[in-house]
């Protein structure tokens, strides 16, 4: 079933996966000129993000990966505190003490990025459970990777989850499609036992299913009927989206960004002149988030032992 996506959504969507590729292109920047320490970004995976936080309101919450700047990113995160974070800075979301493993800004409801694999599942049902407890319709979405699947967490979570019908989406972001890899290399042993992360779904008495991540349409589609079952309150859904981590090569078949661009080019929803227009509208946020993060202080050593979850983000 199609949920059905106007222009002015599609484009919305485009924008989103613009911001997220700019806003990390930008942060690439900063660590090629040596002014912040390593991030593992996400490039490849904006059509996830941005397909899965167009149904989420500021209320529902996400927990993310050791990848966390497009989902964050997407949920609407602020892209001036986001940057002085990643360059651990005193106005960061964090006030520069989570850095880029560890950010979140609970003001939109990113409530967790961790270095822990498969961290953001338990986490992400308990706060379903507290949803539900409170009834107030909001929702969790888990975001976690192939290798995590395989988590004695992860796999206890997902059977309390539907034993619970929890107001909670799973969404495995599966970086090895073709070919298993651990850490980015190449692996030579299985890591998992079956080819489709969302065939587990079956197993725990939720609804499962594996699609290409790189189709924003796609995703959207989904995700927006797991949203909706989860709001209606029929239990958690698995999504697996296979898609491809990039380097600087963006004509790849498998780049989101460049397989939306062109279809809506094709059906001419997107004009060469539009996408410049997003492209600089985009590009000049990012140039002011990151002279936002250049131009601030470092935190203060006598904040050194302050805890970094601060009630003022």
């Amino acid at each position: 079933m199609s949920l059905g996506i106007s222009d002015e959504r599609l484009l919305d969507l485009y924008r989103v996966m613009i911001r997220i590729r700019t806003f990390e292109n930008g942060v690439k920047q900063l660590i090629d000129e040596g002014k912040c320490g390593h991030v593992s970004l996400s490039k490849g995976g904006e059509a996830v993000a941005a397909g899965v936080s167009v149904h989420l309101t500021a209320e529902d919450q996400i927990g993310s990966t050791h990848r966390p700047l497009g989902h964050l990113v997407a949920k609407g995160g602020n892209l001036n505190r986001m940057m002085a974070e990643i360059m651990a800075k005193s106005t960061g979301t964090n006030r520069g003490k989570g850095g880029p493993y560890h950010i979140f800004d609970k003001g939109v409801g990113a409530l967790g990025a961790n270095g822990i694999v498969g961290g953001s599942v338990p986490m992400c049902a308990g706060y379903a459970l507290a949803n539900q407890l409170r009834g107030n319709g909001n929702l969790a979405v888990s975001y976690f990777g192939e290798g995590a699947s395989n988590q004695g967490g992860v796999q206890e979570t997902l059977n309390l989850a539907a034993c619970w019908k929890l107001p909670v989406v799973f969404v495995c972001e599966n970086s090895s499609p073709e070919v298993q890899r651990m850490l980015g290399h190449e692996i030579d042993y299985p890591q998992l036992s079956i080819d489709n992360v969302g065939d587990r779904g079956a197993t725990y008495g939720m609804p499962g299913a594996t699609h290409d991540g790189w189709d924003v349409e796609k995703v959207y589609d989904v995700v927006g009927e797991a949203v909706q079952r989860a709001r209606r309150g029929e239990g958690p859904s698995l999504l697996e989206f296979k898609i491809h981590r990039l380097g600087a090569d963006e004509e790849s078949p498998y780049c989101p960004v460049k397989c939306f661009r062109e279809k809506l080019m094709s059906r001419g929803v997107l004009t060469e002149g539009l996408d410049a227009e997003i492209r600089d509208t985009e590009a000049e946020k990012v140039k002011v988030a990151i002279d936002f993060a250049v131009g601030s202080p470092e935190p203060e050593l006598i904040d050194a032992h302050v805890g970094i979850f601060v009630e003022d983000n």
